[in-house]
């Protein structure tokens, strides 16, 4: 599989690690090209942070060294050794960059000549055979309701480009498909006295494995906290009922009545 074929699409999300808080950052569009078989070893670099806080992460001024440094780790590593970079860590005041790369024999040398403008930083190199890419799709992908955040996160990005304001509310529509109207009818019974309204109820044969669809609408702002609560808990109780849920779509709220 060539990686040129990716178009990246790098996302960042709050996680735990070893009980201490993290962002994990990565390229989610490599999930359809992985594991790439001639790419089955893992660079992991590691860098102290210079002012880490109490919570492990780094000053508001170590942000632009650091990402002149993850820049320069990249172009190094992909020129000499085609590496492709998956993804990065931030925790216990510890960055942590991750690469996969058909030979990794030089990758101290080259990680090295990289940081040598960065006299401030020391570093670590560690490589390992990973022919499966755990590192990648069981470290740093998200669990699935951070993922299901991430795709949020994607929307309200949309609905800010546009002008939206957060704070109006305004009705946002749910989907969720179930295995068997048995399903459907119980979820239903346990939204329908909190706020929710039903839109619509059908049956789409296409969908082999979820047809019974479930259309409901709630009136909410787009603030974050707001959009997390709503779609965590009805993702939540889709798994509880063998349910798959599919997102939420809502107007663009201006105050000047444009909508999407």
């Amino acid at each position: 599989m060539e990686t040129n074929n990716n178009q990246p699409d790098w996302e960042v999300y709050f996680c735990h690690i070893e009980d201490k808080p993290a962002f994990i950052g990565l390229d989610l569009n490599l999930r359809v090209l992985a594991p790439i078989e001639s790419q089955s070893n893992v660079i992991e670099v590691t860098i102290p942070l210079a002012s880490a806080g109490e919570d492990g992460f780094p000053s508001e001024a170590e942000w632009e060294p650091l990402g002149d440094l993850e820049e320069a780790l990249g172009d190094s590593l992909e020129a000499a050794l085609g590496a492709v970079f998956v993804g990065k860590t931030l925790n216990a005041g510890l960055r942590k960059f991750y690469f996969y790369a058909e030979e990794v024999l030089l990758a101290e040398h080259y990680v090295s000549q990289a940081m040598e403008p960065f006299p401030d930083y020391r570093f670590e190199v560690d490589t390992w055979e990973d022919a499966a890419w755990e590192v990648y799709f069981e470290f740093l992908f998200p669990e699935p309701v951070d993922l299901q955040k991430i795709q949020n996160v994607k929307v309200l990005r949309h609905l800010e480009e546009n002008g939206d304001k957060p704070a109006i509310s305004r009705q946002i529509d749910h989907w969720i498909y179930f295995k068997d109207e048995a399903s459907r009818s119980k979820y239903w019974q346990e939204i329908a006295s909190k706020g929710y309204q039903k839109v619509e109820e059908s049956f789409e044969p296409e969908i082999e494995e979820t047809p019974y669809k479930l259309q409901v609408s709630i009136t909410s702002t787009t603030q974050e906290d707001a959009i997390h609560d709503v779609v965590v808990y009805l993702w939540n109780l889709a798994q509880d009922h063998g349910a798959d849920y599919d997102g939420w779509e809502t107007s663009i709220e201006t105050g000047q009545d444009a909508t999407l």
